[in-house]
């Protein structure tokens, strides 16, 4: 890789440098964790146990489950086989911009990008909301230490998830800018020790009895709380009916929302090493690993509480699983190592959301549609960090939203993901035929019957993404049923891409540069 100082007049005529001046320092360890937290492995579960048990009657939320691993899949493989081929910074936008047209690259690529900005403010405050909050609050009841439950207090306000939020968005730019080898190794410990927070819940509800939990959720709550636990969960919404593949399919929703990241390595391409390997294995086995934690966990609720009772919980009290199998375990000790390791697993979608959106704006920046300031490379730690700060601070902003404007707390910009995802299956069916000698060259030129595969992977995905789509559109929980202007504007988010683009180019061609020149090619490493 080369270093800042390869800026060239169009390198060799084609690209703004010779070299993106990263450096593939992502090992198989560092890629693997890296896509399970942008799924998370207990942000996901939260969000099943509070929402999905609460408000879908008659969902089966195994067959939910397995439903959405089957949906995810095939999406997942189309990521997993284009960074096998094309292992570059940039995600969807080098392989759509190279395979289609840069105009549909820069639309799929943007509206992710806009949407990681603007959901940058919702794990930031996940981890007031559901990691500190929930920690201190809990601990401090069940050891009786009032400043620990007004602490809790003070991180679910609004001002507490703000402030605590911007410290964590500006610490992760930080980090990132030094180097992405640094974050790594903070990933991975963290991981292994947000791990024990899983273990211990398992732990809980194998192996204490459902009277016993419920006995302890009693004196941990007020046995009032719990003699009225019926009517106010029905109060809050909730609601049981016989079994619906409707509501089965609809509670999947908060299943898919994470597991649909499980690709987010591909944006990372160029910093990957082995990436023609690594990549291709790395993201299924992240859904799979995930997907299998949520059925234990599942099981294991179901066995120990009752999801009924987990589901009624979650709408009266908003009470997360951690704190559940906290409570029931009649132990502040075990309690601690509950609560305290699942800290580091509230904001996990944060560092990928934070560093995608940077390496999308790089490649913007190489390709010649963005200003050339976001694609330089610090020569020394060799990271993005004029791309980083910007995104850190839309971040910040979109935290702000988050916390004081109701309509960024929904899931309408999961509808624009699919979107852009439809498109970059179009790109997979199309890649055999639109660049045969790079698809010939790539290790993912397997055919079946002569048809290629990745062209059936896509077509399977954009069937999938198509009844996700409707999900979305009907599930009354993401904030698009019955809202044409939220639909209207994940369009619009869309095709702004489109308007950057053509602007671009007749700024490049004032000029005297072709940057189609540059779309006919691979990008620089």
């Amino acid at each position: 890789m080369q270093e800042q100082s390869d800026f060239v007049a169009g390198g060799p005529g084609i690209f703004q440098r010779k070299a993106t001046g990263l450096v593939r320092e992502a090992g198989t360890l560092d890629v693997l964790i890296y896509n399970i937290n942008f799924v998370s492995l207990g942000l996901m579960t939260m969000l099943v146990f509070l929402f999905s048990t609460a408000f879908y009657p008659g969902a089966n939320l195994y067959l939910t489950a397995l439903l959405m691993f089957l949906l995810v899949i095939p999406t997942s493989l189309v990521f997993a086989f284009f960074a096998s081929a094309m292992p570059r910074s940039g995600g969807d936008y080098v392989y759509v911009s190279r395979v289609l047209h840069p105009a549909l690259g820069m639309m799929s690529s943007w509206n992710n990008t806009v949407w990681w900005f603007l959901y940058g403010g919702v794990p930031s405050a996940f981890f007031a909301q559901f990691g500190l909050a929930p920690c201190f609050s809990t601990l401090g009841q069940m050891a009786g230490i009032a400043w620990m439950q007004d602490l809790g207090v003070w991180f679910a306000s609004d001002w507490g998830t703000f402030i605590t939020g911007a410290v964590l968005i500006s610490a992760l730019v930080a980090i990132f800018s030094r180097s992405l080898r640094l974050y790594f190794r903070i990933q991975n410990t963290l991981f292994i020790i947000s791990l024990v927070s899983l273990l211990l819940v398992a732990f809980v509800w194998l192996t204490t009895s459902s009277d016993t939990i419920i006995d302890r959720l009693g004196q941990g709550l007020g046995e009032a709380t719990l003699r009225g636990l019926g009517q106010a969960a029905a109060e809050a919404g909730y609601t049981t009916g016989p079994f619906s593949l409707k509501w089965t399919l609809l509670a999947g929703t908060w299943v898919y929302i994470n597991l649909v990241f499980n690709q987010s390595s591909a944006y990372i391409g160029g910093e990957v090493k082995r990436a023609s390997r690594l990549q291709l294995w790395s993201m299924p086995t992240a859904a799979a690993l995930t997907i299998a934690v949520l059925l234990v966990l599942l099981g294991l609720g179901d066995r120990a509480v009752g999801l009924d009772t987990i589901g009624q919980l979650a709408a009266s009290q908003g009470l997360t699983y951690t704190q559940i199998a906290a409570f029931g375990s009649g132990s502040t000790l075990i309690a601690f190592f509950i609560l305290v390791p699942f800290i580091f697993q509230s904001y996990t979608w944060l560092p990928g959301q934070i560093t995608n959106a940077s390496r999308n704006l790089l490649a913007y920046a190489l390709d010649g549609l963005m200003p050339s300031a976001l694609g330089r490379v610090h020569p020394r730690y060799h990271t993005p960090v004029t791309a980083l700060v910007l995104v850190g601070a839309g971040s910040i902003l979109a935290l702000a939203g988050y916390v004081w404007i109701p309509v960024f707390a929904t899931l309408v910009g999961i509808f624009g993901f699919i979107l852009g995802f439809m498109i970059v299956s179009i790109a997979a069916i199309a890649f055999p035929y639109r660049l045969p000698d790079v698809f010939e060259s790539s290790p993912v030129n397997a055919r079946v019957a002569g048809i290629p595969v990745v062209s059936v992977v896509g077509a399977l995905s954009l069937v999938a993404l198509a009844i996700m789509a409707w999900a979305f559109l009907t599930d009354p929980s993401a904030g698009l049923n019955g809202n044409p202007g939220l639909i209207l504007m994940n369009v619009l988010i869309l095709l702004s891409g489109l308007v950057i683009y053509v602007v671009a180019r007749g700024l490049q061609r004032r000029r005297g540069v072709d940057i189609a020149k540059r779309f006919a090619e691979i990008p620089v490493e």
